[in-house]
């Protein structure tokens, strides 16, 4: 009865034990934060190198390792020497504090412990003198973290919070700092020490006391021995190995692409990310170089990426000479630094004409002055070309052709395009840019315009530039497949007059379509190329925008274009032509190149996109007839007479008969027309250039009338003959349509007409205030 007696008061004193504890549970819960301190944020490269480590606000170099992350060498090797019982107990063990308490009271000092792992954990989130209270409360925490929390989650917090000495906390910045590898290729001999500095951080410290170090490892290795943990000749191996003699400085690699991945990414313990350290090391090495030689040049710095185009993994990135230096602008990433592109966008231009069907590559555009209300660009050498190709006008990065495009093709529509590209910096409106967005007259990124360029090879396909591993989840069409790959062939005969051409042709110089760009007021000089898998930009200047006088993307950004195509693509090929009959062959008038009429004799192939391409029949070349005696040009009712033969013309376009006109170059001109035949035949009418319409003109008070004329000019056919001038109906100028005229005008709303010698008219109304 005794014997129940005391059964049923056991049973209460344990349940009452048991209800309080769950009770003391609910009032003093576990601080669960504590157990997760903010830890560094560790940026790696592609194969697992640590990059960079950005530390914690406590400056602790806290480094979190997954549980599946470390090695099980050190696993086995700490619950063998720590806690053995780990897996059975509920926090506490009561035979090791028996134990411990007959050993402590029988030596009359306190040689051995009785903490589990979950009690060292208490104590380590919240440390206290070692009295018999604080041993109660770390028991009660330690129950509290085995109830709720898994073996392996609290194996994972204690290896994340064991101290090693300084600001080392935790196996996986120990294992960075005084091996150089991660926890999951820990060693048995490097498991011991890392079980044994945490017991006395000061003590066991391996570079200030090896002696004392080597003694403990060696003894945690001898239990384990004892045990059987591990076969005695690998213990044997591990303990005549050496101690690390250093710790490792934190690294300090690729700042600027690291310092983007976290604002990208933000504060999170690891990211592996797209770096190739071997790329990065050679094109930090070649920038460096090459802005050494710049500076003498007054050019201070230069950035460059290389894009991997299949997955748009940005392989490298340098976003300045030298993270550290100062005066130059060494800190700032200038790889991201919103500058203006000069005329990189210019093959875009093209492409989207060529997919609007305006334009083909061997189609003629032209190269002379042009006026668009005040707009009067130049280009970069001040000369001008008359009629030229879409190529020659890309691959001498032509200003006026690429401005006529973007009228034609749409501001809007261009822009709309570079949005899809992935060119985030646009965000104004289209009129607010206006044609000078052809030659740069906006703001980009380097690491976006070398991404676009990457589009070009990959089909005309846009995807976002990854930092981390993944797959691309956005895949926009900007251009066709067929127009982006006929840019890329206009690219790759890019030359330069002001470069050197014998170091491009130098062995192992790949196959590359590039293009270079110097922004207005020469600030800025790119360089951005194709070849094999990569995609590489290059941008030059002065991070404080200061100019410097005939700074060229050719000649300044071009020779590091070419040194880091060489590194990352040697023998590098450009992508072949898409399969599909996307792209066609047509015979083409040579003089035109449209469509062949019946008196186009020279003729000649292009390719076109099929379907796409707007071709209209030659209007150039045309048939006249002649009086055999007298040369005069017979049209009408006198094409009876006797004597007439039929004569083959080639003619030009008006704007450019005038541009070579007044540039004393030889145009076409047709026989004038018989004095007695009357009829007017058809042809091109005159066309006013000058005045215009849409601008209004000012007289100055202080200056006289006669030295305020306004300019008569007309675009004009070579039959037009004599043109002449009418204002508000009265004669006042007449000459050839080259020759230059000016008149007075006076303040008031005027008409202005132009007659030729054929009676063809045209006429607009214009002001003066």
């Amino acid at each position: 009865m005794m014997r129940k007696r005391g059964i049923l008061i056991l049973g209460g004193i344990a349940l009452f034990l048991v209800a309080s504890f769950f009770a003391l549970d609910l009032l003093y819960p576990f601080p669960e934060h504590k157990l997760h301190p903010p830890v560094a944020s560790v940026v790696k490269d592609r194969d697992g190198k640590v990059l960079r480590i950005f530390l914690p606000p406590d400056g602790a170099r806290r480094m979190h390792t997954d549980f599946d992350k470390i090695s099980p060498v050190l696993k086995k090797t700490l619950l063998a020497s720590e806690d053995q019982w780990f897996e059975y107990h509920p926090g506490v063990n009561p035979i090791s504090i028996i134990r411990a308490a007959i050993m402590n009271i029988s030596a009359g000092r306190v040689i051995s412990g009785a903490s589990t792992i979950p009690m060292q954990i208490a104590r380590m989130t919240k440390p206290k003198e070692r009295t018999l209270g604080a041993k109660i409360i770390e028991a009660f925490r330690a129950l509290q973290l085995k109830l709720h929390h898994s073996n392996d989650e609290l194996l994972e917090i204690y290896l994340n919070i064991l101290p090693y000495g300084g600001n080392i906390v935790g196996v996986g910045a120990a294992s960075h700092f005084y091996f150089g590898h991660g926890p999951e290729k820990l060693s048995l001999g490097e498991s011991a020490l890392l079980t044994t500095i945490p017991r006395g951080p000061v003590f066991y410290d391996p570079l200030r006391n090896p002696a004392q170090a080597r003694t403990g490892r060696n003894r945690v290795m001898r239990q384990l021995a004892e045990k059987g943990v591990f076969p005695q000749g690998e213990i044997e191996r591990n303990m005549r190995l050496p101690l690390p003699q250093s710790i490792r400085p934190v690294p300090l690699e690729a700042p600027h692409f690291c310092r983007m991945v976290l604002e990208r990414n933000g504060r999170i313990p690891e990211t592996i990310t797209t770096l190739d350290s071997t790329l990065q090391q050679g094109a930090q090495e070649m920038l460096k170089s090459h802005v050494a030689r710049l500076r003498g040049d007054d050019i201070d710095n230069a950035a460059c990426v290389i894009i991997h185009i299949p997955s748009r993994e940005i392989r490298a990135l340098v976003g300045s000479a030298d993270f550290f230096e100062n005066g130059f602008g060494g800190a700032i990433n200038l790889a991201t630094t919103k500058r203006s592109p000069g005329s990189t966008l210019k093959p875009f231009i093209y492409g989207l004409a060529f997919d609007q069907g305006a334009l083909v590559p061997d189609s003629f555009v032209y190269d002379i002055p042009v006026d668009y209300a005040g707009y009067s660009p130049k280009n970069y050498d001040r000369l001008y070309h008359g009629q030229v190709t879409v190529r020659q006008a890309l691959t001498k990065s032509l200003n006026i052709p690429a401005i006529n495009t973007l009228a034609g093709d749409g501001i809007a529509e261009f822009i709309e395009l570079l949005k899809k590209g992935g060119i985030s910096t646009l965000d104004k409106k289209p009129l607010e840019y206006g044609l000078p967005l052809a030659l740069g007259g906006c703001e980009i990124k380097l690491t976006e315009l070398t991404n676009l360029y990457a589009s070009l090879a990959e089909n005309g396909k846009f995807k976002p530039f990854k930092v981390t591993a993944g797959k691309n989840k956005i895949d926009t069409q900007i251009l066709s497949p067929e127009s982006a790959w006929l840019v890329l062939e206009m690219l790759s005969s890019v030359t330069r007059p002001e470069m050197n051409e014998t170091w491009m042709l130098t062995r192992d110089m790949p196959e590359t379509a590039w293009k270079t760009g110097t922004s207005f007021g020469h600030r800025d000089a790119w360089a951005v190329g194709i070849s094999g898998n990569y995609a590489v930009g290059v941008w030059v200047g002065n991070p404080d925008g200061r100019p410097r006088k005939g700074i060229s993307g050719a000649v300044h950004a071009g020779p590091l274009l070419f040194d880091l195509l060489r590194m990352a693509a040697p023998g590098g090929k450009l992508p072949p032509p898409p399969e599909g009959p996307g792209i066609s062959e047509v015979e083409v008038c040579a003089h035109s190149r449209q469509l062949p009429g019946p008196f186009c004799t020279d003729r000649t192939t292009i390719r076109i996109l099929s379907g796409r391409t707007k071709l209209h029949p030659c209007e150039e070349c045309r048939q006249i007839f002649v009086d055999g005696k007298s040369g005069y040009r017979i049209s009408g009712e006198c094409l009876g007479r006797k004597g007439i033969k039929a004569v083959t013309i080639r003619t030009i376009p008006p704007k450019l008969a005038r541009w070579r006109a007044e540039n004393n170059l030889e145009i076409p001109h047709m026989p004038p027309l018989a004095p007695d035949c009357g009829l007017i035949p058809a042809g091109i009418a005159p066309k006013i250039i000058s005045p215009a319409s849409g601008t209004p003109y000012l007289l100055r008070k202080d200056t006289p009338l006669k030295f305020q004329q306004i300019s008569l000019k007309a675009e004009a056919g070579p039959d037009s003959g004599t043109l002449y001038w009418f204002l508000d109906g009265r004669l006042v100028r007449e000459g050839d349509f080259d020759e230059r005229l000016f008149t007075e005008v006076s303040i008031g709303k005027h008409r202005i007409s132009v007659s030729d010698e054929l009676g063809r008219v045209d006429a607009l109304e214009f002001e003066v205030r």
